[in-house]
């Protein structure tokens, strides 16, 4: 995971503690404390980047694909998600927030001449990204005033993965080339352990700023996973009851999948623009 992504995500939390800004009257303080559920949908635009290494550890040379889904297979760089998230405000300390998000590419090539490290296919190709997110997290409040608010969260990520690569055609391997097909397959299951920060700020009682970052690391069975998510985004309140959100948002993961027969090493980032609307009950 690059260091620099990491910094600059630090530098985003403490420029949200800024100056003063407009304070919140004691009116909406109290709205605040009544705001229970609060539901939302919203639609990105997204601009992904990927990298999936397939190493056949019962080959005695370890065989391995490498494939660039992006750059050599055509899959598409720029995508639409649709996301949903929601939060429970149980008091002015504590909440319980979620979100879930899925992504749905796919390309298929013919007559391809490629060579995918260690393999070399010329005929057909098809690859395909199904991936889901999901977070369930606590979210503790460790300061809050008129204006201001930081939270600290914990609970579970998890990367519901499914990557599907498949090709026929003239297959050459260890320097011997058939006549076949390959498939391969990195679909896993985490669920991993969350941890990060919320901040936000009010500059009026209709405008304000959210920024969020949360750090996954952990293992479960066959994989384990470095993730970090950032995201930065402005807020609007139409009444009380309806609000407006639009930001951008930052992804970056590196999952290793192995077992005794294969590793898999996948690279998966994107980041992009984004906009919701939710309602409060």
């Amino acid at each position: 995971m690059n260091n620099h992504h990491i910094f600059y995500s630090i530098i985003l939390l403490l420029a949200i503690i800024g100056p003063s800004a407009y304070a919140v009257t004691e009116a909406d303080q109290q709205l605040y404390k009544s705001s229970r559920f609060t539901l939302g949908i919203g639609a990105a635009i997204v601009k992904f980047d990927t990298k999936l290494k397939f190493t056949d550890k019962s080959r005695s040379n370890f065989d391995s694909i490498f494939i660039d889904p992006e750059g050599t297979l055509d899959l598409p760089e720029l995508s639409s998600v649709t996301t949903f998230y929601g939060a429970w405000d149980i008091n002015p300390k504590h909440n319980i927030g979620f979100s879930y998000f899925s992504v749905n590419r796919e390309s298929s090539l013919i007559n391809i001449d490629e060579t995918f490290e260690d393999v070399k296919v010329v005929g057909n190709a098809k690859i395909s990204d199904a991936t889901n997110f999901y977070r369930l997290n606590y979210g503790y409040t460790l300061f809050n005033d008129y204006r201001s608010k930081i939270k600290l969260h914990a609970g579970i990520y998890g990367l519901d993965l499914k990557y599907v690569f498949e090709a026929e055609g003239q297959i050459t391997r260890d320097g011997v080339t058939t006549s076949g097909s390959i498939q391969e397959e990195a679909k896993v299951f985490a669920p991993l352990p969350l941890i990060g920060l919320d901040m936000w700020y009010s500059f009026t009682p209709e405008w304000g700023i959210n920024t969020k970052v949360a750090f996954v690391r952990g293992s479960y069975e066959d994989v384990s996973a470095g993730v970090l998510q950032t995201s930065v985004n402005a807020q609007y309140r139409f009444t009380d009851h309806v609000g407006l959100v639009f930001g951008l948002a930052y992804f970056d993961a590196d999952v290793v999948i192995e077992d005794d027969v294969e590793k898999i090493d996948i690279a998966y980032g994107y980041d992009g623009g984004f906009i919701g609307m939710h309602f409060i009950f």
